[in-house]
């Protein structure tokens, strides 16, 4: 008996469990391509193919996310649709406590826990990075999709750029003003063609005019006199994309191993401010893991007693609670400034008192 019946919790249970993750992971992409890769898509800097392959290359961040969530909404749909048709209560007046009934919804609250542990340590941080030379391989293979015909160009900083035609990869009759720190244009070059490529030393696109002219303003309306060239080398930086591959790798895009060699590097340099940023990022994700468990503890007794069927209900309710999680969480994750109140530690408050608050309701359930 108890075996079907967990069977049919499980089924149950499974089945929310990745509709409800595969919904905020769509959302949470989605999000992160609107707001990095769009403004790339429509003006051809990416394929399709491309910004696809990226949005998959981006689960594992937003799983990490999504787990928590995922796990409270399967245990307010599961055990609130059990509790609405009378369910549980048909099991507890024939003798299976509330334990039995949960022990298998806790047994995978805490595979999840381990899941989430391996994701937030180890893939997360991998596909950020993956993601990154992605982008990178991009831009190295086909750099001339950052320079269009018959556009006007002001991707990169301090310049504006303006090719009549482009014919494999060379660009006929190029246009460039340079602009000085007030937006102005200080000098004006012009090339009967040119080529780019991509320089991976200087993280840099590689601009070589060839045949061209160079005229600069010399302010209150004078032009200096032309001067010709046959080649000119140009280097563009552009920002959205080489700001993140040229600065150091981020402390929370780091895997495990490198987060305890720089806690090791910082420890032997007397570097407080570094040591404890490691240690406040390590315990965050190992918060956030626990934070399924957590959070199925106290929404298993809430179910029974919301004894809720509905499902745009149920979700909105393990949305509320996992926006005012992550919400404490993220409030004292800034306190990683002040090293002597241990913020490192201070993480742990909300899963504690969450904990105690979900085994007595637990406790309260067992009893009446």
């Amino acid at each position: 008996m108890l075996r079907l019946l967990h069977q049919y919790i499980l089924r149950q249970f499974l089945c929310y469990l990745a509709l409800s993750v595969a919904f905020l992971a769509a959302v949470l992409v989605a999000g992160n391509v609107l707001k990095g890769m769009m403004d790339l898509l429509v003006s051809g800097k990416l394929s399709i193919g491309d910004c696809a392959a990226l949005m998959v290359m981006l689960l594992p961040p937003m799983v990490s996310h999504a787990l928590p969530f995922g796990f409270v909404a399967a245990t307010l749909l599961t055990v609130g649709g059990m509790a609405a048709d009378r369910e549980f209560l048909a099991l507890k007046s024939s003798g299976v406590g509330p334990l039995k009934i949960f022990s298998s919804i806790l047994f995978l609250a805490s595979c999840g826990v381990l899941l989430s542990l391996a994701v937030n340590f180890h893939y997360a941080p991998r596909a950020i990075s993956a993601v990154k030379s992605k982008i990178q391989n991009i831009i190295r293979e086909e750099p001339l999709r950052f320079i269009a015909a018959q556009k006007f160009i002001r991707d990169f900083p301090g310049y504006i750029f303006f090719v009549k035609d482009i014919v494999g990869d060379r660009l006929n009759d190029f246009h460039i003003w340079e602009l000085d720190d007030r937006e102005k244009v200080a000098s004006y070059i012009h090339a009967e063609r040119g080529t780019c490529v991509y320089d991976e030393s200087k993280h840099a696109l590689v601009l070589t005019l060839r045949r061209g002219t160079v005229e600069k303003q010399l302010g209150e309306g004078k032009i200096s006199p032309l001067v010709s060239f046959e080649r000119l080398s140009l280097d563009l930086k552009w920002e959205n994309i080489f700001r993140a591959m040229v600065k150091p790798k981020k402390i929370r895009h780091m895997t495990l191993r490198e987060l305890l060699a720089l806690r090791e590097e910082s420890v032997k340099k007397c570097d407080r401010a570094t040591d404890m940023a490691v240690q406040v990022e390590m315990q965050t994700r190992g918060v956030m893991a626990f934070a399924i468990l957590v959070l199925v503890l106290v929404a298993l007794p809430l179910s029974v007693r919301l004894e809720r069927r509905e499902g745009a209900l149920n979700v909105a309710i393990a949305l509320l609670l996992c926006v005012i999680y992550f919400f404490l969480i993220t409030i004292l994750s800034f306190l990683e400034t002040k090293p002597h109140i241990r913020p490192d530690l201070v993480l742990w408050i909300p899963n504690i008192l969450l904990q105690i608050l979900g085994i007595c309701l637990c406790w309260k359930l067992c009893r009446h």
